[in-house]
């Protein structure tokens, strides 16, 4: 491949050159190689070239479109990056016939200037070691809700015929490959298993539209693009908050599109690396945080098409002929696995689904405890102060007008509980409600929507000495958060004493004690009431275990 008055590979043995670069590198120019861009690494930074490739869904062949292409790099990246992608820097061919970023020449090419970012602050390396953890993925979770609520709707990327068009032309980019790196079941099994999620679920697809969930994303969510910046006097520029880097900027049909699609692309990345446990809960903790308990309608649709993508695309890598052979049996390798895990995507779930309730009294610890059984469950919790302040309109840590604690708001805001617990159990996942729980009433509607559902019920009741209690909400106007409730509100709860449910769905636990030892004992009381898991597995554990045997 050529380009355009350059002889192949010319550009990328030039700008390795210490010589090539405004401030010359101390240590020499690494050079790192996608299948769209070369990456050429220096102290402290990194100058991305895009190849003059075709791929179809992009087209980097004319310096103009490489040019455009790196201005889209940098606007959109800044969103979630602002501080890591500085400019979009010349290439200079000087009058010797070498390419470099300081000239003198006509500029012959574009590339990315970004800060070079530490490896080991990667998502990558951080679960390579062991010590990507649960706080790592809430805050990813919360610098994604806040992302997707300040970007722009892109309403006609999450319609039916749109991901219709998607899909099939991932088959027929793939068919080439088929019998060589995959087989074709696999192929008809997913192909089979998507449209008809598209046929059948079309109400879902479209009722993502309406709820404005469709917006101008990232698109490409890999555990590599995910950074974890640590404080460094060195790094001025660096923040606290995660960075995400790379998103799609060539094709607006791949980077916009459902926020559930988004969120999945990260989620079937950790399952793949055989951490489905952290997969569960990275989408449990981002329904709680952005309020969207939706996303489980149409999720498993969108982790198996993004495993299929990213198999397609390591595919690519495998047969370009500038790929160096032992990449390329790594990559036929990566998409091997890539197209089982898009397939058991399409099987049904590791375990039986539980819906748990956590009940008790104000200040009790019951919150500590359900996000803590969501942890260990895997399970998004449904918390009534989150979904009662939502109902209002209001961020969840505003104060709530008195009216919202009222009988009728009340009882709404247990209703779209129950509603959204619903749509978690539907998907084959386990649930956790989060409230007081004063009433029977309230009660026996949890209890009666597991009973519809056909799935085993836990409540778990939260008990906590009254002084402790008071010392905790004292805390509180101290220390604001989600809850609004005060020492003056504890006299006003009437909590009905829970005695219609048999032994096995009640457990009382003691707030005072850790949170860890009471998830611990409703995890062993849950698995007390699930059956033996079927024999083909899927979320939750399960597509690893599948891709394992």
């Amino acid at each position: 491949m050529t380009r355009e008055g350059t002889p192949a590979g010319g550009i990328a043995a030039d700008l390795r050159r210490p010589e090539a670069y405004p401030t010359p590198p101390r240590e020499a120019v690494a050079l790192a190689e996608t299948h769209t861009s070369w990456v050429f690494l220096t102290d402290e930074e990194a100058w991305k070239v895009k190849r003059p490739v075709s791929y179809g869904f992009l087209d980097f062949t004319t310096a103009d479109r490489r040019r455009h292409f790196c201005e889209e790099e940098v606007r959109l990246n800044r969103r979630l990056a602002g501080d890591v992608y500085r400019e979009v820097a010349p290439v200079y061919l000087d009058p010797g016939g070498h390419h470099s970023f300081v000239g003198p020449g006509p500029v012959v090419d574009h590339a990315v200037r970004m800060r070079r970012l530490p490896e080991a602050w990667s998502a990558l390396a951080r679960l390579r070691r062991g010590r990507l953890d649960r706080r790592d993925l809430e805050r990813v979770a919360g610098r994604l809700t806040e992302f997707y609520a300040a970007a722009e709707e892109t309403p006609r990327f999450g319609t039916v015929p749109c991901l219709r068009f998607n899909v099939a032309e991932n088959f027929a980019q793939v068919r080439p490959f088929v019998g060589d790196v995959v087989d074709a079941a696999t192929v008809a099994e997913v192909s089979a298993f998507q449209e008809r999620w598209l046929r059948e679920r079309a109400a879902a697809f479209e009722a993502r539209v309406a709820d404005r969930r469709v917006r101008d994303g990232h698109g490409d969510l890999r555990l590599d693009h995910v950074y974890f910046p640590r404080p460094d006097a060195s790094l001025p520029w660096s923040r606290p908050e995660p960075i995400v880097i790379d998103c799609v900027e060539f094709n607006p049909r791949f980077r916009c599109g459902d926020v559930a699609g988004d969120v999945a692309f990260l989620a079937m990345e950790l399952e793949a690396a055989g951490r489905g446990d952290l997969a569960s809960y990275f989408l449990a903790s981002f329904a709680a945080q952005s309020q969207d308990f939706d996303l489980y309608s149409v999720v498993d649709f969108y982790l198996s098409y993004r495993a299929f993508v990213r198999a397609k695309v390591a595919c690519f890598v495998a047969a370009d002929g500038g790929t160096a052979a032992g990449q390329r049996q790594a990559k036929r390798a990566e998409a091997a696995r890539l197209f089982g895990l898009s397939r058991a995507y399409a099987g049904r779930a590791a375990e039986q689904p539980v819906l748990v309730a956590v009940a008790g009294g104000i200040g009790t610890g019951k919150s500590t405890l359900a996000g803590e059984l969501g942890w260990r469950l895997g399970a998004p919790v449904v918390g009534s102060d989150r979904t009662r302040k939502w109902l209002a309109g209001l961020r969840p840590t505003d104060a709530g007008d008195p009216f919202i604690y009222g009988e009728t708001f009340s009882r709404r805001t247990y209703q779209e509980m129950f509603r959204r617990a619903s749509v978690v159990l539907e998907s084959g996942r386990s649930a956790i409600l989060d409230a007081t729980f004063s009433s029977r009433a309230m009660r026996d509607q949890a209890r009666g929507l597991a009973t519809r559902l056909g799935v085993p019920f836990l409540l778990v009741e939260v008990r906590c000495d009254q002084a402790e209690v008071i010392a905790r909400l004292s805390r509180r106007r101290t220390q604001p958060g989600v809850s609004d409730a005060t020492e003056a509100t504890l006299g006003k709860l009437d909590l009905e004493p829970i005695t219609e449910l048999p032994p096995e769905m009640h457990l009382v636990v003691d707030g005072q004690i850790a949170a860890a030892a009471n998830a611990k004992l409703a995890r062993a009381r849950v698995a007390q009431q699930r059956p033996t898991p079927p024999q083909k597995l899927r979320r939750h554990h399960g597509a690893a275990q599948f891709l394992r045997g």
